[in-house]
């Protein structure tokens, strides 16, 4: 809380906020071997061929809100700073999404300026959004039969299958020489991995 004498300029989404999110997922067994529409006829062929099936799961989400702040006690309230090492916002004083997102830049540092002393900032709570994700999870999958009701699985997950990066949250803290750099990512780096089940 920034101003505890104005309460309503700490309105804002939670910090946990999702606005959108999509989330699609999809099974697909393709359709060769034997019993299938497309059958070659030939046991051994179709056995080769057949039981092979994809998944895949994709998410997409809007970016986490976050503030930025400066340290100490501009505002003169004799509060301190807690949680993320401040309590008063910045003030805005250009456009906050003309920049390129990138692990240098995580947000546009011009658009922000530190607030007049005994005032407070007049950025709102939560008002700035991380980077949105996207993540595909995708699988491989055969079976290979061998009676009536055993079988053999076989399959290959990849997690974040395009190894694509969702930037974390930057820096938020104005008077930290990292300000606006971001040191981490809301996304895992691209996992495989192989798996062999028996089903009787």
């Amino acid at each position: 809380m920034q101003d505890p004498y104005h309460l309503e300029n700490d309105k804002g989404v939670a910090g946990f906020d999702l606005t959108h999110m999509l989330s699609a997922s999809w099974v697909y067994q393709f359709p060769f071997g034997r019993g299938k529409r497309f059958s070659t006829g030939n046991r051994a062929t179709d056995y080769l061929v057949g039981n092979w099936k994809v998944n895949g799961i994709l998410t997409l989400t809007s970016g986490l809100p976050y503030e930025v702040g400066i340290a100490g006690d501009i505002a003169n309230t004799g509060m301190t700073g807690c949680c993320s090492g401040y309590y008063e916002r910045l003030n805005v004083v250009g456009d906050v999404h003309n920049f390129t997102l990138s692990p240098e830049n995580g947000l546009n540092r011009a658009a922000f300026a530190v607030p007049a002393p005994y005032t407070f900032g007049n950025l709102s709570r939560d008002a700035l959004r991380a980077d949105s994700f996207a993540n595909l999870d995708f699988s491989i999958l055969r079976d290979f039969p061998f009676t009536e009701t055993k079988r053999f699985e076989f399959r290959a997950d990849m997690f974040n299958l395009t190894n694509h990066p969702t930037w974390g949250i930057p820096s938020r803290e104005f008077s930290d020489p990292n300000f606006g750099r971001i040191f981490g990512t809301r996304s895992t780096e691209r996992q495989i991995q192989l798996s062999l089940k028996l089903y009787f």
